[in-house]
């Protein structure tokens, strides 16, 4: 029920402007803190980690901090083409790893022109990229609560003098993180003595008992701790912070920074303390019944273990196979001495009766301590028979008040105070916009014009009851809505009517989580003040008589109607022009066609022609070269016959 209140809605935390600027950067700043702690980090096991712990241990503790670090990302992709090879390497951060161009190309279809498709070879790449993402990014962690250390006297996180996280670090992660080699070396490994009685229950495998070969991945007791100390002499103490790492006096001091933000931590209280920091828990209500009820049904178990088993009273050496009578088989016969007495059994009377109605009792100074019961959770119809249902909606609010009081102290005692550190840390460390996908669509978030002092609230009040019932209330808000737009329409006072508007929105919004839907946004649209404005004035206006409006309306109609045939009566003789131009454009082609193939036809006759002439010209040169030759003499046949000189 407690992660239900969170969880029914995208919008966990709503930021509230403090002056008329912050209006819209305090609605990116709610879109923007809740997608970084449900997308970014994930939100749904950090609330379901931080709900587990506070409920259990009284403090659930949290730590937020911005990362530096640069995310890595390795991806292979194969059988790219240039353009999609082109289009990854475009985005920001990629970098090519291994790019590897494919013997065998693939085949695409591509068409030429219409009707006409031809296969074309593509040549393909396989690419091995790295993503690297140099931003930072808010991280948020829940730690185990015996790895938070703070000082005795602390009434709350935020004002502690001294905060601490221990966690365990193998030498090469403390390397990596910057600290100096030698010092990490020579510092002693995790003892499995510091490891407390949650850590053990939590998980048996103690980390200090395992043994490894290589001393880089010997873990190491780090203690990065935040103190107030007067570090530059002023008089006026700072906030420092310490990275310690060992155990048992043998640690090394590895760095100490001023720093000038707040320590990381936050606590999710279940049922605070005043003037303590501890917290009281669900099991600090029921441990003490939990043991009762251990004793009560241990002694069940035995009464009926007894009853079932009953003793055996048999006589010394009567019996000849004693091994039947200590461990009895189905069928298994007893063979008796000739003349023994016959064997007896005490039997063990079943008096666990009242045991059970102690510890049906004991169930309902639970129900009562925590809210919890079979009514609450629906589960057992035996628990809502004989029961009017004003009974039982008066035992479900009853129980649910209290599990709202544990879910408001979450709120405003710690997600509260995390999400203020959120956009501390988003304003201070983001230099440049980034883009994100909410509400399918690609928006700009830069948050360093925001005002870091805006306050939040954390909703808390959807799913911690009956959903039913908060739809009914829902739904009567909104007829009281509806009813009172209609009564400032009636009496002329439209403006006021609108301004209803919003507010009605907002309802309709809330049912939608009441019902379970999440991305209400989707559902409903969003109005801003502009067209709130254009509303307003467009109901201001002053109204005629309903009689000259009809007729104005009729008139209009009319108008419209003649202005529809006068278009369409437009659009026929149109497609008649178009459909007669397309007929003489087809003419006229048909027209040019015939003339270009007629003028090819005498281009080709004339080229004979010429051809012909040339022909009849060349034979009758010939002709007279050979008639200007003179006779040869017959008795010089033979001889080589030369012109005479000119």
């Amino acid at each position: 029920g407690i992660i239900r209140v969170f969880s029914a809605s995208d919008r966990m935390v709503q930021y509230e402007p403090q002056r008329p600027s912050d209006e819209e950067p305090a609605e990116q700043a709610t879109d923007y803190c809740n997608y970084i702690f449900w997308r970014d980090n994930d939100g749904y096991r950090i609330l379901h980690a931080a709900t587990h712990d506070s409920l259990l241990h009284g403090n659930g503790i949290g730590k937020i901090w911005f990362d530096p670090a640069e995310d890595v990302e390795v991806t292979e992709h194969t059988r790219l083409t240039y353009e999609q090879a082109a289009l990854l390497l475009g985005e920001e951060g990629v970098e090519v790893v291994a790019a590897t161009e494919n013997d065998e190309p693939d085949i695409a279809q591509q068409e030429l022109q219409p009707g006409q498709v031809v296969d074309v070879p593509v040549q393909t790449f396989d690419l091995r990229l790295k993503r690297v993402n140099k931003r930072g990014r808010i991280r948020i962690e829940i730690i185990p609560p015996e790895d938070f250390l703070i000082d005795k006297d602390a009434v709350s996180v935020k004002t502690a003098r001294f905060t601490a996280h221990r966690s365990a670090k193998t030498r090469s992660e403390l390397i990596e993180m910057g600290f100096d080699r030698d010092k990490v070396e020579s510092l002693p490994t995790h003892s499995a003595q510091t490891f407390s009685d949650e850590k053990l229950a939590r998980d048996g495998y103690t980390l200090g008992m395992q043994s490894n070969t290589d001393s880089s991945e010997d873990l190491v007791s780090l203690y990065e701790c935040y103190l107030r100390a007067d570090v530059n002499d002023d008089g006026v103490s700072e906030m420092v912070r310490v990275h310690y790492a060992g155990d048992g006096g043998a640690g090394e001091l590895l760095e100490w920074e001023e720093c000038d933000d707040e320590h990381p931590f936050f606590d999710i209280p279940c049922n605070p303390v005043p003037h303590s920091w501890v917290a009281g828990s669900i099991t600090d209500d029921t441990k003490d019944v939990a043991r009762i009820k251990t004793a009560l049904i241990r002694q069940v178990l035995d009464n009926l273990y007894a009853s079932n088993l009953p003793m055996p009273d048999v006589e010394e050496g009567s019996v000849l196979n004693m091994d039947a009578l200590m461990n009895p088989g189905f069928g298994q016969p007893i063979i008796r001495k000739k003349g023994a007495a016959p064997v007896s059994w005490q039997q063990v009377p079943f008096v666990a009766g009242p045991a059970l109605e102690a510890i049906q009792f004991f169930d309902t100074v639970i129900e009562k301590r925590t809210g919890v019961s079979r009514a609450t959770m629906s589960l057992d119809p035996e628990a809502l028979q004989n029961q009017t249902a004003t009974a039982v909606q008066n035992a479900r609010d009853a129980a649910y008040s209290q599990i709202e009081l544990i879910a408001r102290n979450h709120a405003e005692l710690g997600w509260r105070v995390m999400f203020q550190k959120m956009l501390r840390l988003v304003i201070k460390h983001q230099d440049r916009p980034r883009t994100i996908r909410l509400r399918d669509k690609w928006v700009d978030m830069d948050p360093r014009p925001w005002n870091a002092g805006m306050d939040c609230t954390v909703n808390v009040g959807l799913g911690t009851g009956s959903r039913d019932r908060d739809m009914q209330m829902l739904q009567a808000v909104l007829m009281n809505q509806n009813a009172l737009t209609q009564a400032f329409v009636g009496s002329g006072l439209k403006h006021k009517a609108v301004e209803m508007l919003p507010k009605v929105l907002v309802t309709m919004r809330k049912i939608a989580e009441s019902a379970g839907l999440r991305s209400v946004d989707q559902f409903y649209p969003e109005i801003d003040e502009q067209e709130i404005e254009q509303i307003r004035q467009a109901a201001m206006q002053p109204q005629g008589d309903p009689k000259a409006d009809a007729e104005r309306a009729k008139m209009e109609a009319n108008i419209q109607l003649e202005q529809a045939k006068m278009q369409a009566a437009q659009a026929k003789e149109a497609a008649q022009m178009q459909a007669d131009l397309q007929v003489k454009a087809a003419e006229r082609q048909t027209q040019l066609e015939i003339v270009d193939r007629e003028l090819a036809f005498k281009r080709e006759e004339l080229a004979l022609r010429m051809a012909l002439e040339d022909r009849k010209l060349d034979i009758q040169r010939n002709q007279a070269m050979l008639n200007a030759q003179p006779a040869m003499p017959a008795g010089d046949i033979g001889h080589r016959w030369t012109w005479p000189a000119e």
